[in-house]
């Protein structure tokens, strides 16, 4: 599944009928939107709320640094149901063996 940075881009699904009403903007006023403006319109134009876009400033692994990261409530209650059934699979510790291994219970453990 592809991760929309930045709300470039939005879904195109059966919903993008409902952008038949929505009002029609120019190139310029378009790149003069904040990702939010658009992200905004969007979501008025859509009747239903799992597809409206949410956007989430998100860490990126392995750095300082954040992300603006936009979804529709769909895909992240998705990724959510994925996320779970992975730990329940693994026996809800994260760790394939079924639980941390060595390091004190004050820092959690690693897997082994």
């Amino acid at each position: 599944m592809a991760v929309t940075a930045g709300c470039s881009s939005m879904p195109t699904s059966e919903t993008t009928k409902d952008l038949q009403d929505a009002p029609i903007y120019t190139q310029e006023e378009k790149d003069a939107m904040t990702e939010e403006e658009k992200v905004a319109l969007y979501n008025e134009s859509m009747s239903d709320d799992q597809n409206e876009i949410v956007c989430r400033r998100q860490h990126v692994v392995g750095s300082h640094f954040k992300k603006n990261v936009c979804k529709t409530r769909a895909e992240m209650a998705l990724e959510q149901e994925s996320a779970q059934e992975a730990l329940r699979r693994r026996g809800g510790s994260g760790c394939p063996s079924g639980g941390p291994t060595g390091g004190s219970t004050a820092g959690g453990g690693i897997c082994n």
